[in-house]
């Protein structure tokens, strides 16, 4: 076949085609995210970058690099009520202070808007340069088949007005290895630069950009490398420029934090956890060891360190989650291989599925230039390097946020089905590949939450919770319509509200909705878990779940279901489940450890034995117990709390975590009577 020859265009024509698709991509995402609130984790990434902005240090919120905080930050009015940070400890305490920052010292639905604002303006302008980048390296109609893809693709849609760093992570990283394939094909001076730069906003966009930092980085190396036919000087000369390509990217991360190790200007680290805490609770050496060897050398900021030790506690090692949903079957420790590409394939369009795997045999048949060739590969590297460390960790439960690059790798491989089109100027290819992008249109343009998007592969949005468990059926985004059905119906009755959906209870509490913890104090005598009034489940909760004791035809047998909003329902009645009681308990009992800094023991073992009664497989109960009666020095007690979770069956520990209980009973035999054993790290605390 004919190689693939570039198609004229005059400059301005795709100028401003581009443009418009990017516009029109905010367009669409505007509609299908209209009705959204915030996502649970958005207050707190406005918040810090308010306070990084105005000069109050990275000591909020280190767990993501300042980009896009620091974005938002600067969008923010000086009416933003910002008070002084009082001194936190774990982060459940910072996130109560956030949001109560939020909710009760702000207007949120103002902030929400301007935010949204500022989102979309950002994220339209990587798409207008990606799509610049695409025309560069593969011609006009190939960028804007990618950019038409990205703008039908619902997740994508979905992130282009939320506070969060997934998207912005997918484009930084693509420009990147677009820059990259350049650099490889030219080795022009100006790609270097543009490929540094591009590097350095990924890595200040979320910490797992390494993963496609390290594929972009062995491919240019290698790429390098092959010019050693043209002698000593051409090689000479390609480690100059990655060397700048690296200096650069460095150099952009340091700037994003002012250029200070330390996360205050005056010198202090004020995080919620010191980082030394940080660095000692990881279990893989390698991390570890790198981690505190570029702390203690001063290498990176402390507070992009702090943030990466959090990323791989979390992410890579995992949180001690034990039981996956995956295609509607439910698995025991480590998640399947399979989850990741399965999640995936739940939440593309089938129409864009079908443009994609169009696309692969053109490619194989059609002769690229090397610019093509090389941004080809750059592209496959940046997004094939992420894919791989996710299917090697345990982070299934965030969904395909975390796969985004996923995403626009796939929009790039796919936009060739229309480059190679219009190139080959086959009328039979041009319909089918138009028919395609229409087809997608059709199945999403409808959807009313793109977020809560699922294709038919999955029971489509309105079914999907029967086959998936992850943060990419929802995030915290249906508290308007549960506010406007509360102040409709709940309040006007004077009836509670019990919620069991994750939004933040700042923001509840601020909305002066009737709700009530189902435990209020820990010294509740409702043993029994009566109850009477409003519910809001989330749809999975109609699933049995027999690893919990969870029947919902026990459940919600004396309830009525009022009022669906997508993943979400509302149901009214009156329930009896002493298990659901016990989880509030903990609740409490967590609230006085971590955020009121309780210390008599003895009540909280007390209040944790009924908890584990009920619920013998809760991992974070059981250790919270065993913790409780180390405290006292009751080690017996101690000891047979951490081997309860070993020898229950219902739910398995994780591996992972089943390995530190055993270490924590052997620790505990092993010390002298007069010895001090430390805690163990309850290994669900965030």
């Amino acid at each position: 076949m004919a190689p693939i020859r570039y198609l004229p265009a005059p400059r301005w024509i795709g100028i401003v085609l581009l443009l418009t698709l990017a516009l029109l991509a905010g367009l669409r995402s505007s509609v299908g995210t209209r009705l959204d609130s915030f996502t649970v984790d958005e207050p707190w990434h406005v918040v810090a970058g308010t306070a990084y902005v105005r000069g109050e240090g990275f000591h909020l919120n280190p767990e993501h690099p300042p980009l896009v905080k620091l974005w938002v930050g600067a969008w923010m009015p000086e009416t933003f009520h910002l008070p002084p940070t009082p001194d936190l400890r774990e982060k459940s305490q910072e996130r109560e202070w956030v949001e109560k920052t939020m909710f009760f010292g702000n207007d949120p639905r103002a902030v929400q808007v301007r935010a949204r604002i500022s989102l979309w303006t950002l994220h339209c302008l990587m798409l207008a340069v990606l799509g610049l980048l695409v025309w560069r390296a593969f011609g006009l109609a190939w960028a804007t088949g990618t950019l038409v893809f990205l703008a039908l693709e619902p997740t994508v849609g979905a992130h282009l007005p939320v506070v969060m760093t997934d998207l912005p992570l997918a484009l930084s990283l693509a420009i990147a290895a677009l820059c990259a394939g350049l650099l490889a094909s030219t080795w022009h001076w100006r790609w270097a630069i543009a490929c540094g730069l591009a590097m350095g906003v990924a890595l200040a966009s979320k910490h797992s950009a390494l993963a496609g930092l390290g594929g972009l980085g062995i491919g240019l190396v290698i790429a390098a490398c092959c010019g050693w036919r043209q002698g000593g000087m051409a090689l000479i000369r390609r480690a100059m420029q990655l060397s700048v390509v690296a200096l650069l990217a460095v150099v952009v991360l340091w700037s994003m934090y002012g250029l200070h190790f330390h996360a205050g200007a005056d010198g202090g680290d004020a995080f919620n956890r010191p980082i030394a805490d940080k660095i000692d609770e990881l279990k893989l050496p390698h991390w570890r060891n790198a981690i505190a060897f570029a702390d203690e050398h001063q290498l990176l900021p402390r507070a992009y360190l702090w943030g990466l030790a959090d990323t791989v506690r979390t992410g890579v090692e995992g949180r001690g989650i034990g039981m996956h949903q995956v295609w509607g079957k439910t698995y025991y420790g480590n998640p399947p291989w399979f989850s990741w590409p399965a999640i995936i394939a739940s939440k593309l369009p089938l129409a864009l599925m079908a443009l994609l795997l169009a696309a692969l045999p053109l490619l194989v048949r059609t002769r690229l230039p090397p610019s093509a060739r090389w941004s080809l590969a750059a592209v496959v590297a940046a997004c094939g390097f992420p894919m791989v460390a996710l299917m090697g960790s345990e982070g299934i439960w965030g969904g395909v946020r975390h796969a985004l690059p996923v995403l626009v790798g796939m929009a790039i491989v796919a936009g060739g089905a229309l480059g190679i089109a219009m190139q080959q100027r086959s009328r039979p290819l041009l319909i089918g590949v138009a028919a395609l992008y229409l087809l997608a249109a059709g199945m999403t343009l409808r959807e009313p939450r793109l977020w809560e998007y699922h294709n038919e592969l999955a029971g489509g949005s309105k079914n999907a919770y029967r086959y998936f468990g992850n943060e990419g059926l929802d995030l915290g985004q249906r508290f308007h319509e549960i506010r406007g059905f509360h102040d409709r119906v709940i309040a006007p009755s004077g009836e509670p509200l019990y919620i069991d959906y994750w939004m933040g209870e700042q923001q509840i509490r601020a909305g002066k909705l009737n709700f009530r913890r189902r435990v209020e104090s820990l010294d509740d005598t409702n043993v029994a878990g009566h109850y009477r009034g409003y519910f809001v489940y989330p749809m999975m909760d109609t699933l049995p779940w027999p690893q919990w004791d969870w029947d919902p035809q026990v459940v919600f047998k004396d309830m009525t279901l009022v009022e669906r909003f997508g993943i979400v329902g509302i149901w009214h009645g009156e329930m009896t489940r002493p298990q659901t009681r016990a989880g509030s308990m903990f609740s409490k009992v967590s609230d006085y450890i971590y955020k009121e800094n309780g210390d008599d023991w003895k009540l909280v073992s007390d209040r944790l034995e009924e908890v584990v009664a009920q619920l013998p497989a809760k991992v974070d109960a059981g250790v919270e117990l065993g913790n409780a009666y180390l405290r006292q020095g009751r080690r017996a007690e101690a000891i047979a709390a951490y081997r309860r979770l070993l020898t229950q069956t219902k739910v398995p520990v994780e591996p992972g975590i089943a390995a530190q209980l055993k270490a924590q009973i052997a620790a505990i035999e092993a010390a002298p009577k007069d010895a001090t054993v430390a805690p163990m790290r309850n290994p669900w605390l965030e």
